[in-house]
């Protein structure tokens, strides 16, 4: 039994404190750095025989923006949705351009709501978040959205992204806290050691 020093609020609070503290300009350029390693996730659902969808989230705050990898993906006719929040309910809705959103809840920018819902099972989720670590443990905001989703829809590949400063070894995380297969940052794609279920997807 590991005896963490902190609490998951402590640990949450810490990072986001240290995320908040970075400048725009090197939030900038260590996002393109991520927006290009992400660019490698494309593979993995080919490796299945599937076509490539990916599910993106717009960047709320001091978060890793990875609007240059979306870009990126609309150029190329790669399917793109993003997250609608509906309650305690997360669902995911297909855009054609980064112009199709609004603010939503907690002030993100949603789908707009003509943009058609969908429910890709073999695809990749690139997942937000405050902290990570190299095992597969994620830390969010602590409303649960993602770890519901995520889990009702295993087959999904998911993808942390996060600047390398949000790396920890090792989170004390909870069997409801769902496990990233990877998490990519300015430093690479980095495969989950392991996750709660035994061995990582690994890519």
């Amino acid at each position: 039994m590991e005896n963490w020093t902190e609490s998951k609020e402590q640990i949450r609070k810490r990072h986001l404190a240290l995320r908040n503290e970075m400048e725009e300009g090197e939030k900038s350029l260590l996002s393109q750095k991520i927006s290009e390693y992400a660019k490698t996730l494309l593979d993995i659902p080919g490796k299945r025989g599937e076509e490539v969808k990916v599910y993106g989230y717009f960047p709320l705050g001091s978060e890793a923006s990875l609007l240059s990898f979306y870009k990126y993906l609309l150029g190329e006719g790669v399917p793109l949705a993003f997250p609608r929040v509906q309650g305690m309910e997360m669902e995911f809705y297909q855009i054609f351009s980064l112009e199709d959103f609004h603010e939503g809840t907690f002030h993100v920018k949603e789908p707009d709501k003509g943009c058609p819902k969908v429910q890709w099972e073999q695809a990749v989720c690139i997942v937000p978040g405050v902290v990570f670590d190299f095992w597969g443990g994620r830390f969010g905001y602590g409303k649960g959205y993602y770890d519901r989703y995520l889990k009702a829809h295993p087959q999904i590949f998911r993808a942390g992204a996060a600047f390398g400063h949000q790396m920890e070894e090792r989170l004390p995380t909870q069997p409801f806290d769902i496990p990233m297969d990877c998490v990519v940052t300015e430093r690479g794609v980095h495969p989950a050691e392991r996750n709660q279920n035994g061995i990582s997807r690994t890519l």
